[in-house]
């Protein structure tokens, strides 16, 4: 074989990278599009961390032997927790950003320098399509527990005993979308489904 006539074979390391970074941009403009999440899954996702951080409430809760309350505001869509730091333990809160931090939720945002979680876009305290409850009672607002709160005692019960209620998510742009978590007087929590008009 004469000198200079041979082929080059394969690929530089510099071609290499400059087709594994075109498929790296083509992929991270594809798949934003490929995984949007639909209204009913947005509901079911904030719906499964508002049972975690009510848990998580009330063990904190038991684990500090003093009271925790956990506040909500539907208009403002938003939740937060407070613990009662006072030294005698006398259930007194002052709703202040040193009792929230106590409370060791993970914030997602502030209201007025306290910390709060919101909801995700889009989802929101409501009923959306639902007449009933899970209970088969009358909805009569999206919050249904006393003054939109839940507060559980340092063993982890719901104040005032037997108190207790039910929280409603949906989706702003799907009435359909809808959730909700029971509040037993023990502190039990249960997420609910909507779904061709029945909970399961």
């Amino acid at each position: 074989m004469a000198q200079g006539s041979a082929t080059k074979q394969g690929f530089s390391l510099v071609e290499m990278v400059i087709v594994i970074l075109l498929i790296g941009l083509v992929a991270s403009l594809a798949l934003p599009r490929s995984i949007k999440t639909t209204p009913r899954q947005q509901v079911d996702r904030a719906t499964r961390q508002l049972v975690r951080d009510l848990e998580l409430a009330r063990m904190r809760a038991i684990a500090a032997k003093r009271r925790v309350r956990v506040m909500f505001d539907a208009p403002s869509r938003f939740y937060t927790a407070f613990m009662d730091l006072t030294p005698s333990r006398a259930a007194q809160f002052s709703e202040s950003s040193e009792e929230a931090r106590a409370s060791r939720l993970v914030f997602r945002g502030s209201q007025e320098g306290v910390p709060v979680i919101r909801l995700p876009n889009d989802v929101e305290f409501g009923v959306g399509a639902a007449g009933l409850s899970p209970l088969g009672e009358s909805v009569t607002a999206p919050i249904e527990l006393e003054e939109g709160r839940v507060e559980f005692d340092s063993r982890g019960m719901v104040v005032p005993l037997g108190g207790g209620g039910t929280l409603y998510l949906t989706h702003a742009e799907d009435p359909s979308a809808v959730a909700a978590v029971t509040i037993s007087g023990t502190g039990a929590f249960r997420a609910w489904r909507y779904r061709n008009g029945e909970w399961e």
